[in-house]
């Protein structure tokens, strides 16, 4: 009994397929004629958009027949016509609301033929088809929400990288005037900065909105993101430094120059921020400005000039017996307090004569006074602490 209802059913189905089929025409008359009048605010669209319309329409009611014959199980395919023309109604500039509400449309004008094709079906039976197509537009929708966005963000991920390429020949050109399609104050202060992670492309425009700075902003591979922030007045760099710092978000790292000003200041504060990018990748820190790495990021690109500075500076304060480790520390610890004993005394601990101790037995174990290679120590231990975290990357 219950198999001769699922036939029946079926048949029932087979039937009004055909019925909608005979009328898929007219069906599709209707349907294109009613989403053109649903405008959009980006203007009218071009005759080869509306060609493409005409075939999506053609595609959503073939899909909407073929359903209803199948019935609820498997699900079917979903209009892939239709699905394709939304990524171009994302190219095009058609706003998602607009394509959805022709949709919603569209949807409408089938149930009314389904409806007027019927009459040989049950309430029961008509109540399920409508709720089943129901059911697909909202499956449908969902689709093409999602294949528009996608197409969003590859458009803007292609003009990013678009844009990239002509900042980086702007870059290494001689020129003295910036393409004006680049939109971008050349003639002001600047502040070049580098960043890398997740959200290094919000973060970037979060941190010029947040400073009131126009920006320009580049997408790399790898992951970085050259931006430069312009300004009309000089910028404060330990302002801008220490924002940068509080804003940015978790996992995302930036390294920056120093403000200049003008096309070649553009050019400049760009290679002090990537000089700092060796640094930046070995470092703990969020925020690296190149003109405290310089050295150091010199050092870092060539492996064998950084295994001769520690070789001839750390490696024999390091293996001087009890002392290991008690010199180096002591060193940080003075340099960093501007060579103030005292103060380098009261953060290690001791008092200042073991830290004054401690100096001179440095000068005997390296053979020379502190003042004549106190530039070498102080990069020899920042390159040290960068590779105890991390390889040496070259770039």
């Amino acid at each position: 009994m219950n198999r001769r209802k699922s036939d029946h059913a079926r048949a029932l189905r087979a039937d009004l397929a055909a019925r909608l089929r005979a009328e898929s025409p007219q069906i599709r008359r209707a349907i294109f004629s009613r989403v053109q009048e649903i405008s959009d605010p980006s203007g009218e669209p071009d005759p080869t958009y509306l060609v493409g319309l005409d075939a999506a329409v053609a595609d959503a009611v073939a899909y909407t027949i073929e359903a209803i014959e199948q019935g609820p199980e498997p699900p079917p395919r979903l209009p892939l016509v239709a699905i394709d023309h939304t990524r171009r109604a994302a190219r095009e500039g058609v706003r998602l609301d607009t394509v959805l509400r022709r949709y919603a449309a569209g949807s409408k004008i089938i149930e009314d033929f389904v409806i007027e094709a019927a009459s040989d079906l049950s309430d029961i039976l008509l109540r399920q088809v409508l709720n089943e197509h129901g059911h697909r537009v909202e499956r449908v929708m969902e689709a093409a929400s999602g294949a528009y966005d996608d197409e969003l963000s590859l458009g803007r991920r292609s003009a990013g990288r678009r844009q990239g390429e002509r900042v980086a020949s702007l870059l290494v050109s001689d020129a003295r005037v910036a393409p004006p399609d680049l939109e971008y104050d050349f003639d002001s202060w600047h502040v070049g900065i580098i960043l890398w992670g997740r959200d290094a492309v919000p973060a970037a425009r979060l941190l010029a909105e947040r400073l009131g700075y126009r920006s320009l902003h580049a997408e790399r591979d790898g992951g970085l993101v050259w931006t430069w922030l312009g300004s009309r007045k000089q910028p404060a760099i330990a302002d801008f430094v220490r924002s940068a710092r509080e804003g940015t978000p978790a996992g995302t790292f930036l390294t920056v120059g120093e403000p200049r000003r003008g096309l070649e200041g553009w050019r400049l504060t760009h290679r002090e921020a990537r000089t700092a990018l060796r640094v930046m990748w070995n470092g703990p820190n969020k925020v690296t400005r190149g003109r405290d790495v310089v050295l150091a990021s010199a050092v870092l690109s060539d492996e064998a000039f950084v295994r001769s500075l520690l070789d001839t500076y750390l490696a024999p304060l390091e293996t001087n017996g009890r002392h290991a480790g008690v010199l180096t520390d002591t060193l940080r610890a003075f340099f960093s307090t501007g060579w103030n004993a005292a103060a380098a005394a009261e953060a290690l601990g001791v008092d200042r004569h073991t830290v004054r101790e401690r100096v001179r037995r440095v000068e005997k174990i390296l053979g020379q006074p502190l003042s004549t290679c106190s530039a070498e120590l102080q990069v020899a231990l920042q390159v040290a602490d960068l590779k105890d975290r991390s390889m040496v990357l070259a770039l």
